[in-house]
């Protein structure tokens, strides 16, 4: 690495879903590097990214219409505002998995030196010491496997290694989180029967389940099922901001309780505490829901998880390459290197093993 930074895997990003969009710019500009999104090669290696979980991420079928608007305030104005975006069809998100991951498959087969897909902790932890990205293939909202499950072994044999039951919209599975400020995460009904065999589906096959976008009741049902770490890939504190999507303290013991971990989340919406977007929110906000974190859980559950190419940054944090400005301002605020390499790595690693080796 080109950095005295640990080397990090990070919890969450929406890359992928970004790269193989019209606009996105596909395997080139991923592995050449481009000005556009937050990821690319030539930056994650300047940021000291060594792997992450890259989601499959489906997005609504395109109808040429204009996106329905947050219900309340505009999103851009303070006050109350919620936002539940619509279910999408099973036809649809099978169609796009499919494209995506025929995208995916062109990425890894053209450029073998530089990526690996990560399909064990010996894979991760070789990337951990070499220059080649390690992605690990993740599904955030599951829309595209179907009630009776017999989607996922096929999914799994293709690399998948970790999945979300749920975005923040309803499935067959349970009900996602809506967007909302502020608002309490236990709004809405928990796990179907459907999504009570799928946590315990990935428990007997090795595939991790993420919590971030699940409401209060599925979370905890989860809680109740799984013989597994648990793990929320990308949230905040909601202690420190009433985002739906946050996290309250005892949910944080719950994880901890499990030996699970969290993966602080970069978006300014859910950090800021006021409701709103913007990138003047500084950097040392995000250190102060990573050290709630620590003060709730200890420095054994915490981790890192961007929502980068998925969600608004602040400045100081405006691509991958500005990890090293956390790591600095952590170091800056007194965290020892021992604590700094368990956020980095070592708690992934740990919850990886306990996840994936059956």
């Amino acid at each position: 690495m080109t950095t005295t930074s640990p080397p990090i895997i990070d919890g969450h990003n929406d890359t992928l879903t970004f790269i193989f969009s019209d606009n996105g710019g596909g395997v080139s500009s991923f592995i050449d590097g481009t000005e556009e999104g937050h990821i690319d090669l030539p930056r994650a290696r300047r940021g000291g990214l060594a792997a992450g979980f890259f989601a499959v991420f489906i997005r609504e079928r395109p109808t040429g219409e204009t996106p329905p608007l947050p219900d309340g305030p505009d999103r851009s104005e303070r006050g109350h505002w919620t936002f539940t975006p619509p279910p999408i069809e099973y036809a649809w998100a099978a169609e796009e998995t499919d494209r995506l991951l025929a995208d995916f498959d062109v990425l890894l087969s053209s450029s073998p030196e530089a990526v690996r897909l990560i399909r064990s902790t010996d894979d991760l932890a070789a990337s951990l010491c070499d220059d080649r990205l390690g992605i690990i293939l993740h599904i955030e909202g599951c829309e595209m496997i179907s009630p009776d499950l017999h989607e996922l072994i096929p999914l799994y044999e293709r690399g998948l290694r970790s999945l979300g039951p749920v975005w923040s919209r309803p499935n067959c599975f349970g009900t996602g989180i809506r967007f909302g400020w502020p608002s309490s995460n236990d709004v809405g009904p928990g796990l179907t029967p459907a999504g009570r065999n799928l946590i315990a589906a990935c428990n007997e096959t090795g595939i991790m389940v993420d919590l971030s976008h699940l409401n209060f009741r599925g979370f905890m049902d989860v809680a109740s099922i799984s013989d597994k770490p648990l793990v929320a890939t990308h949230c905040g504190c909601h202690a420190i901001a009433e985002s739906a999507r946050n996290l309250t303290d005892d949910q944080l013991g719950v994880i901890a309780d499990s030996g699970g971990l969290v993966g602080c989340n970069f978006f300014t919406g859910d950090l800021r505490g006021d409701g709103e977007f913007g990138a003047d929110m500084p950097l040392s906000r995000m250190a102060e829901h990573i050290e709630h974190m620590v003060d709730i859980m200890g420095d054994a559950h915490i981790a890192l998880g961007s929502d980068f190419d998925g969600a608004d940054m602040c400045e100081e944090m405006r691509d991958v390459s500005c990890l090293p400005n956390l790591i600095k301002l952590l170091r800056d605020r007194g965290w020892r290197e021992e604590s700094l390499r368990r956020l980095c790595s070592d708690n992934w690693l740990r919850v990886l093993r306990e996840t994936w080796q059956l």
